[in-house]
């Protein structure tokens, strides 16, 4: 008889402690702006963000929950604000500022109770003096993290110019022109992007960006869009594309007007979509800039370490990490060999963390680090 209660009280502590552990795992909700279908117009970013998210959470042993909008920012609001209200809201709540939307949800969070952290695109300019830096005004917005796109803006330019003027595509002025696609007019990142991309232009003193215009990162704005600005400026030479959608119309429109990307004509984007990987590795477009679809994992990082009693806030609380790296002819043997199934689950997540990795002294987050842990 005494074996049998000692049995079941050893069985108690058992599921009593199995029920406590599961009750401290920390539940994150990610209203991710994209679609769910990675077959649209607007290209698989947003899924491959969700897919690096779901692997660090695995490794950190996080309840991640992701929630699509669509390319809405209407519904983000409202997704947001259905969460925000659960009778059990999550720990964390993970946003995109997209189109300027994540104002009012990072206000809701707050007055009720539920932390939340910005990544991607943050405030900027009359929005960030509105809302002032994260922990300020609003107690419970405790960060944010973006990637730095001016750099990928600048680094896509570099790579297109340098190809066409290597090509000797050079117009009947003696000059070498050029168009850009941006995103859209208000979204931080694609605003950033064109800023980097005018910088690396005005290094070029021979080198002239004739326009840039939206295609809100899409495939098949981009595809009819591309004729009508090559018959504007038929001496185009370059086309420099804010994502690679984006590029993979403007590639279309290229071969539809007559040119032959890869030769007469160079294109870069961004994303390291799989279908433009391949475009680089047959010399149709020259590079893809990539790796910011890293910013929800490692975002993911900043919060276990913050939920274990380790403040990011230490490197800051508005950070900004490069992470951002180009693909092209020379690497991009070496990026399929090791990531071509895109199983960002061989990472081993942990080693990134302050918390699982005493060793960790600063925040390394970027392309680099991946393919050294290899």
């Amino acid at each position: 008889m005494r074996k049998f209660v000692f049995l079941v009280v050893i069985w108690s502590l058992f599921f009593s402690s199995t029920d406590a552990s599961a009750e401290k795992k920390m539940h994150v909700v990610f209203i991710n702006p994209g679609f769910s279908d990675v077959d649209n117009p607007t290209g698989a970013f947003w899924n491959s963000v969700s897919s690096f998210m779901e692997a660090a959470a695995d490794d950190l042993n996080i309840d991640l929950e992701i929630l699509y909008c669509d390319r809405n920012h209407i519904k983000m609001k409202r997704v947001a604000e259905s969460v925000i209200k659960r009778k059990l809201p999550p720990d964390y709540l993970v946003v995109v500022n997209e189109k300027l939307s994540a104002e009012p949800i990072v206000i809701d969070a707050d007055r009720a109770g539920v932390k939340v952290f910005v990544i991607l695109n943050r405030f900027e300019g009359d929005q960030q003096k509105q809302m002032g830096p994260p922990r300020s005004k609003y107690r419970n917005w405790i960060g944010s993290l973006i990637p730095d796109n001016r750099f990928a803006g600048y680094q896509i330019a570099k790579f297109v110019i340098d190809q066409t003027i290597q090509a000797g595509i050079m117009a009947s002025d003696g000059r070498f022109h050029m168009i850009g696609f941006s995103g859209d007019y208000v979204t931080q990142a694609s605003v950033d992007r064109v800023d980097g991309l005018k910088q690396a232009v005005s290094e070029y003193p021979n080198v002239d960006l004739e326009q840039v215009i939206p295609c809100n990162w899409s495939e098949d704005e981009a595809k009819s869009k591309t004729p009508k600005m090559l018959k504007r400026y038929p001496q185009t030479g370059a086309i420099w594309c804010a994502n690679d959608p984006i590029a993979i119309g403007a590639l279309e429109g290229a071969y539809a007007s007559g040119r032959a990307p890869g030769k007469d004509i160079f294109l870069g984007g961004l994303n390291w979509d799989p279908p433009v990987l391949e475009k680089i590795k047959s010399g149709e477009i020259v590079t893809s800039v990539g790796g910011h679809f890293m910013t929800g994992g490692w975002a993911l990082v900043l919060l276990y370490d913050y939920h274990h009693g380790r403040d990011f806030a230490d490197e800051g609380t508005r950070l900004q990490y490069k992470i951002f790296g180009a693909l092209h002819s020379g690497n991009i043997n070496q990026f399929l060999n090791n990531f071509k199934d895109r199983d960002w689950g061989k990472i081993d997540f942990s080693r990134f963390s302050k918390i699982l990795n005493p060793k960790v002294t600063h925040y390394q987050f970027g392309v680099e680090s991946i393919l050294t842990d290899q």
